[in-house]
């Protein structure tokens, strides 16, 4: 049917094609997992872990960044005179975009992936690390 040399010959017309086929197959393949995967590094590292330091360490704020989420019921604290105050425990969205200089929508999204990844927890209105 076919002879050897038209075989030879029909491979050294379309040598191309066929290594393309070759090299195309396992992009397509492969090619978009290792893409995803590559973004969520580069989302994890410059925009969740900054979030996750902050929550790692005590951190000084000033004391107007310091709202309260809920009505205080009872006598307030005593104002003292520090300018900064020690902010540990749970923190708002509101006060991690002050504190990273990122809009809360920003905050939001960070936060919805590290609670589905289970770094995070709600507590008393804000977020802290899952203990």
């Amino acid at each position: 049917m076919y002879s050897v040399d038209g075989i030879v010959s029909f491979i050294h017309r379309w040598q191309w094609l066929v290594a393309a086929i070759v090299a195309g197959v396992p992009t397509l393949f492969y090619g978009p997992r290792k893409a995803l995967e590559t973004w969520d590094w580069y989302v994890n590292r410059f925009r969740d872990e900054p979030l996750l330091q902050i929550m790692r360490d005590r951190k000084m704020l000033p004391r107007e960044l310091d709202t309260p989420l809920e009505q205080q019921i009872g006598p307030s604290p005593p104002m003292t005179s520090n300018a900064l105050i020690i902010k540990e425990g749970s923190y708002s969205v509101g006060d991690l975009a002050n504190i990273l200089r990122r809009s809360r929508r920003s905050i939001g999204k960070s936060v919805k992936r590290l609670r589905a990844q289970g770094k995070i927890e709600l507590h008393r209105g804000g977020f802290r690390l899952r203990q």
